[in-house]
């Protein structure tokens, strides 16, 4: 006998197991740039604090008067993680919100 509770119903029995892998699928692909983006960053940020804190000559290296390669840096760590959010927010619109619309 089978029982169908409210709620739990599969819309698509023979396609539920496909339905669950695109859905891993796409999961996976998520964690991965997620990753991949977060790294990066990491990176960035902790590649510029260890020039801070172990090579403040090099840091304070006069590009022009008035602008050290410290001012231009600190900066473009900020710019980074804003550019890198952007990448991720495009990826998701293009990418991840067009799987999960094929999944529903």
């Amino acid at each position: 006998m089978n029982v169908v509770i409210p709620g739990n119903a599969d819309p698509a029995p023979n396609g539920g197991a496909l339905a669950k892998k695109q859905a891993e699928k796409l999961a996976k692909k998520r964690l991965t740039v997620a990753l991949v983006l977060s790294v990066a960053m990491i990176v960035i940020y902790f590649g510029f604090m260890g020039l801070f804190a172990f090579d403040k000559p090099l840091l304070g290296t006069i590009l022009m008067p008035g602008l050290s390669l410290c001012i231009v840096l600190g900066p473009l760590v900020i710019i980074s993680s804003f550019v890198l959010c952007l990448v991720y927010v495009l990826w998701a619109n293009r990418v991840f919100d067009a799987g999960v619309r094929e999944l529903r």
